[in-house]
């Protein structure tokens, strides 16, 4: 089957055209009995509410199809860089991706991006030239353009009658770009003879062209650029023609590593398979889409770790939201089955009881955008970690935690619009809504000199009283020593037994801090004496009596701030390198550590240490400011003490009242 199998991932910028051509493709090779359309919102892949409405794709989907003996598997991605994870989960999935480029509006960053990561996934590529029939559209420019970000390897197979309204047929490549697509396939040709005989005459046969040019995309040493129109089905059919003759079958090339080994394409062996998609159905459950790597699943199965799960249904996906059973998969082909909670997004498995290799799956950028979230009503309250746990399950580039330092639930996304498609998601499948907010900073206090705090604690109110005092020395710790509590008292002038309790208030004081409501960091605190009452004294007093001397202390040993500080990792084009240096610089400051650039310069990445409090929103601005084509990824470098004016401003809004006066 795997020779007569093509695997498709269809990847682009926004409003491109990949869905539409996908319905197209659906439509031709019958797995559609219409013509799906984003605009009337018919769309076969477009089917959640969110998708319908804003009419843009928001999450991946599976289109398998089967005609004149060739089966396909399309797959549509979202064209927004924030659901990278879709994108880049198809790309791993097959063997080839199209990447889909709007003539009148030319060639994104976000394009640029996705087809390297194809390249360096070692996937066949290919390029599909949409809205010829437009405003300003030149597809010659268009070409140069192509070739000049994502390389010379881009030579077009298939050429418009024209550009702009009267664009109306394709037809294949002659002249100087013949000699060139020649020029391509030779450089990925093994066959000695016919590079020597091509050198020799710089002529290569129809029937030479037509058998080396698979090889050469496969190699990469050629990316075919194809026209068409998916809404008049312009050049539809000559996309599907020249996909069915040139792009690598899973048979073509081995591009799954497991244990570090390649994986040949085998039906007859163990059953090895990789989900690379999870949806959550209101009528099914748990549906995992999965690319089978070797072997064979059946319908009936049992697979996973231990025990495994039993498949609840097998299936091929037919978009969105369809799905037509079947018996059996083999190798190369992919599905989706239900009912099966132990396998999650990455996880490769097999029968139940057989040992799984590792099998080598693509890092996906971590989420950068979080806000903290909290139910609107206690029924919220009772379903929400269901329901974000449901949601975490099915998309890898969304994440939940708990703030161990804050005390915040935090969701964590790719940018405002994927968390605020997240949010819609929880509210129409689960019925929770939520309120959200920035996160809180979890900044740190610490000292800068030595010093001394005293307390004593008296209350008598009638009966027993409490009583407890306490001296104690603080000091400068170092770095990430956290808080060490020295005990040096002699002579008993507090009980051995009192001395855990002064601890105790010692360190819950700098767990909820002292001067911004944030954790108290890399002190020495060495409780030297006090006084205790033989009938009044316990453990509650020197507890208070401790907490307050160490807060006594810690305000008279120069308290700063310490906030997180970030390495940003920018990749921005060149263009607009200056605006988003100025504002890391100026703006948010930042300190540049490094800056350089890539695909011949048409690109810069910069990297800068900058204090996340000026991070919470960059993901909007660096959007603004680079027209949507920046991308960013960060991870937290080191702490650094706040400024002065910024640490007024802080304790101004977390200080808090001291309970104790």
């Amino acid at each position: 089957m795997s020779n007569s199998l093509r695997n498709v991932a269809f990847v682009g910028h926004p409003s491109s055209g990949k869905t539409s051509l996908v319905d197209a493709m659906a439509f031709a090779l019958g797995a559609s009995d219409r013509k799906g359309s984003v605009g009337d919102k018919t769309s076969i892949c477009d089917t959640e509410p969110e998708e319908q409405e804003r009419q843009h794709t928001f999450q991946l989907a599976a289109v398998h199809a089967e005609k004149d003996g060739t089966s396909w598997n399309l797959i549509d991605t979202p064209g927004y860089p924030e659901f990278v994870a879709d994108s880049v989960s198809a790309m791993f999935a097959t063997e080839t991706t199209v990447g889909v480029v709007s003539c009148t509006t030319g060639v994104s960053f976000n394009l640029v991006q996705k087809m390297k990561r194809a390249e360096a996934l070692g996937r066949g590529r290919a390029l599909v030239v949409t809205h010829v029939d437009g405003e300003n559209a030149d597809f010659e420019t268009l070409v140069l353009e192509l070739r000049a970000r994502i390389g010379e390897v881009c030579v077009p197979v298939y050429l418009p009658n024209e550009s702009g309204h009267g664009f109306s047929s394709v037809s294949r490549t002659e002249g100087d770009w013949r000699k060139r697509l020649c020029d391509r396939v030779m450089d990925a040709c093994e066959n000695e003879e016919v590079v020597m005989a091509y050198l020799e005459t710089g002529v290569l046969s129809h029937e030479a062209l037509e058998e080396h040019t698979p090889h050469a995309i496969a190699e990469g040493a050629l990316v075919p650029i194809l026209v068409c129109n998916p809404i008049s089905g312009v050049g539809v059919d000559e996309t599907i023609d020249f996909l069915h003759d040139y792009a690598p079958s899973p048979a073509a090339k081995n591009i799954f590593k497991a244990d570090g080994e390649e994986l040949v394409v085998d039906a007859s062996g163990e059953l090895l398979g990789v989900v690379f998609n999870i949806k959550s159905d209101p009528h099914v459950g748990k549906v995992c889409l999965a690319r089978i790597l070797h072997g064979k699943l059946g319908a009936h199965d049992v697979i996973g770790e231990g025990k495994g799960e039993k498949v609840g249904g097998l299936f091929h996906a037919q978009g969105g939201k369809n799905r037509v059973p079947v018996d059996s998969v083999e190798a190369g082909d992919i599905a989706a089955f239900s009912k099966v909670e132990g396998i999650g997004w990455g996880t490769a498995f097999s029968h139940a009881g057989k040992t799984v290799p590792t099998v080598e799956i693509p890092e996906l950028p971590d989420p950068i955008v979080a806000f903290a979230v909290a139910p609107k009503s206690r029924n919220d309250e009772q379903k929400i970690g269901t329901a974000l746990a449901k949601l975490e399950a099915e998309d890898p580039g969304f994440r939940i935690k708990h703030d161990q330092v804050t005390h915040e639930l935090v969701m964590l996304g790719m940018s405002d619009l994927h968390l605020q498609v997240i949010e819609s998601r929880m509210k129409r499948r689960y019925g929770v809504e939520i309120t959200s907010s920035l996160p809180r900073i979890a900044y740190r206090e610490t000292v800068t000199k030595p010093s001394e705090g005293h307390h004593r604690h008296k209350k008598q109110s009638g009966g027993r009283g409490q009583f407890g005092e306490c001296y104690v020395r603080m000091r400068p710790g170092p770095e990430g020593s956290g808080v060490n509590f020295l005990d040096k008292v002699v002579g008993g002038s507090i009980p051995r037994n009192l001395i855990p309790a002064v601890e105790k208030g010692v360190r819950e004081t700098a767990e909820r801090g002292i001067i911004a409501s944030s954790r108290v960091v890399d002190v020495e605190v060495e409780l030297y004496d006090g006084k205790f009452h033989a009938v009044d004294s316990d453990e509650a007093s020197f507890k208070k009596a401790g907490a307050v001397a160490f807060k006594d202390a810690f305000q008279k040993a120069g308290p700063v701030l310490q906030e997180p500080v970030m390495l940003v990792d920018i990749h921005v084009p060149s263009d607009d390198a200056g605006t988003v240096f100025s504002d890391l610089t100026s703006h948010r400051r930042g300190q540049v550590v490094d800056q350089s650039s890539e695909a011949d310069g048409a690109v810069t990445i910069i990297k800068a240490h900058v204090p996340l409090a000026t991070m919470q929103t960059y993901h909007r601005d660096l959007k603004s400011q680079t027209s949507g084509e920046g991308s960013y990824t960060m991870t937290l470098d080191h702490y650094a003490q706040v400024p002065v004016g910024e640490q007024q401003k802080i304790i101004a809004e977390y200080g808090r009242k001291d309970e104790d006066e």
